[in-house]
């Protein structure tokens, strides 16, 4: 008899905590008799593709990517569980899966971007029964006090009515659900792609992120114990050091610990170490992430497009010349080139220099924000379309932001956050 499957399609929450797509996933299949099999696919438009002539992932992505995925492919064997690795696109590896096993259900994490979206259309054409769950956010949609179509057009007004409806608040993170024995996957198995992946590590590197979801909480409650998180707020704008932010953004971005079970462990060190605007600025900053997910949601594949979710003439070309000197940090800005050299050696940059440099590229270099927006994702380690792309139409005027778009005046800005140059001197030695 064929065996029957169901499979848990790993996008972006690579982890077995809190994970309430795996819960539904080995729930349906431990309900109807069925084997559960994780898959992760390394999808070619993404791994091999381009956008602007950048590839679509770099290597400080990739890399952690790689130790994401064999942190979770060892966290499931240890449970009798394993991981299924297609270099396919995800409907190529179904209808081939789908030649050896009867596949009854794929359970996915809720898709953010366009292409996630048709992907998924592109699964449920091919006849599977297909089921999306939101399951890296704050809050399930259901739980939302408004429809997406009604979704509050800033970030302000989203917060002042999700914070109103206190009843909506995060439920509490999930255990790890029961798994069941692996089964063979039936196509060779690209190891090597998830194997010794590495990039060029700059020895300057504050904090040096592993893939996976035990590196992921070791990090997070080795900085709860700290206390930094007492002082956030007043750290957060800081451009360098290893506290000044919790530094979660990769784990959270690759779905290696939940934004409920950060939010969780806020509200038990409030509990402990007394509750104030810091402690609260972190969740603030959780729920910026939500926002965004979901904006990307309603705004769908206008977020992309150059004139963005607010169909406005945002300006700038496509110069190739000065393209380059902006992102070899080559601009003559200090703040601005020792930024991008701080992201092109580390896959990183604090949030403050994120919206310097946007604030560069798109009112002093005068180029389209969508080729910024492509550069991060080649770049940043902790790459997530929604936040990416959300934060740069903000910056540049065409998406969420009520002014109309943010210019910084740099030299007041480095002043201000790098008073004694110790940023600019590290990066541009």
């Amino acid at each position: 008899m064929t065996p029957e499957i169901v499979v848990w399609l790993v996008r972006d929450t690579c982890r077995l905590a809190d994970n309430p797509a795996l819960q539904r996933a080995s729930r349906l299949a431990k309900s109807i008799g069925a084997r559960l099999v994780p898959l992760a696919c390394l999808e070619p438009r993404r791994w091999a593709g381009e956008q602007f002539g950048l590839p679509r992932i770099g290597e400080h992505w990739a890399r952690f990517r790689a130790e994401t995925l064999q942190s979770l492919r060892n966290d499931l064997s240890g449970r009798g569980c394993g991981l299924w690795i297609s270099a396919e696109e995800p409907v190529s590896a179904l209808v081939r899966a789908r030649q050896k096993y009867r596949v009854r259900a794929v359970i996915s994490d809720a898709p953010l971007g366009t292409e996630e979206r048709l992907e998924m259309e592109r699964i449920q054409a091919e006849d599977f029964q297909s089921e999306v769950v939101y399951a890296d956010e704050l809050f399930r949609l259901e739980q939302l006090p408004f429809d997406l179509i009604d979704l509050p057009a800033t970030f302000s007004k989203f917060r002042k009515v999700v914070e109103k409806k206190t009843e909506i608040f995060p439920d509490p993170p999930q255990s790890i659900p029961d798994l069941t024995l692996s089964l063979e996957q039936p196509w060779a198995d690209p190891s090597e792609l998830i194997g010794p992946l590495r990039s060029q590590i700059s020895p300057e590197t504050e904090v040096r992120t592993i893939g996976g979801e035990a590196s992921a909480l070791r990090h997070w409650q080795a900085y709860l114990a700290t206390r930094a998180l007492s002082h956030y707020k007043v750290t957060r704008n800081a451009l360098c050091g290893p506290t000044q932010s919790s530094h979660l953004s990769a784990w959270l971005a690759h779905g290696c610990i939940s934004p409920r079970q950060v939010w969780s462990d806020i509200l038990d060190y409030e509990r402990t170490e007394g509750a104030n605007e810091s402690t609260y600025w972190l969740r603030f900053e959780l729920l910026w992430r939500d926002f965004f997910r979901w904006y990307s949601r309603a705004c769908d594949w206008t977020l992309f497009r150059r004139r963005g979710p607010n169909n406005k003439d945002a300006g700038g070309d496509h110069n190739r010349r000065r393209f380059a000197v902006w992102s070899a940090g080559n601009t003559g800005c200090d703040i601005v080139d020792a930024a991008m050299r701080e992201l092109n050696q580390t896959g990183w940059m604090s949030n403050r220099a994120r919206q310097l440099v946007a604030s560069h590229l798109v009112y002093e270099s005068n180029l389209d924000w969508r080729l910024g927006a492509a550069y991060f994702e080649s770049r940043l380690v902790d790459f997530d379309v929604a936040s990416n792309w959300g934060n740069w139409a903000y910056i540049a005027g065409v998406g969420p932001d009520p002014r109309g778009g943010r210019i910084f005046n740099l030299n007041e800005q480095a002043g201000r956050y790098d008073p004694d140059q110790t940023y600019r001197r590290r990066w541009l030695q």
